[in-house]
């Protein structure tokens, strides 16, 4: 349970950065955008965890086992090298990362159909760990559920803290890529000496 709370908090520490930025700039998500959220992300997740469960039909268990623990740190240290490049990634995951490019109608409101935008950033965003987390049988039918709901609480405590603290705007949302990479090599490291 500790291995799955962990992995969770690490595959959702993104949203709270995400979250900070939409509360600083006063964008407000309701109920019903959080619901497809949490269920988009409870469907990729299951769908990257069967993926990384099926390499079983490949290898062995024991070397499934590996492969999932050795792409669990793989995808920390990534993490952690796109925390401190001073170059800032121009791709489309992180164009779509900035809140005012989801908000595409302007409106500081992110509606059904903006959500889904979101959702599939967060959702993708995981895939490795998901697989990585499938293929080390890391109680991969809790799993797609605590990330769920981690995420929409860290997302729902980023927009809170970014209206009340507008002081955390300081704060680079490259320190959450690197703390959630920490979390997974801590988490591949746990699984190597236990």
């Amino acid at each position: 349970m500790l291995l799955v709370t962990l992995l969770a908090i690490s595959l959702s520490i993104d949203a709270l950065g995400i979250g900070l930025s939409y509360g600083i700039r006063n964008i407000f998500i309701p109920f019903f955008t959080k619901l497809i959220l949490l269920l988009e992300n409870i469907f990729f997740m299951a769908v990257f965890i069967l993926l990384g469960n099926h390499i079983k039909l490949f290898f062995s268990a024991e070397t499934a086992n590996t492969l999932g623990i050795i792409l669990l740190l793989f995808m920390g240290i990534w993490f952690c090298y796109q925390s401190i490049q001073k170059k800032q990634c121009q791709n489309s995951m992180e164009m779509l990362r900035n809140p005012s490019y989801c908000d595409k109608d302007n409106s500081s409101h992110i509606d059904a159909k903006e959500g889904l935008c979101l959702g599939f950033i967060l959702s993708i965003d995981s895939m490795g760990a998901g697989i990585a987390a499938g293929a080390a049988q890391i109680c991969i039918i809790l799993l797609p559920f605590f990330t769920a709901v981690f995420q929409i609480l860290f997302l729902s405590i980023g927009i809170y803290c970014g209206r009340h603290l507008k002081n955390c705007y300081t704060i680079k949302e490259n320190i959450w890529t690197a703390f959630s990479g920490c979390i997974l090599i801590m988490i591949a490291l746990i699984r190597i000496l236990f």
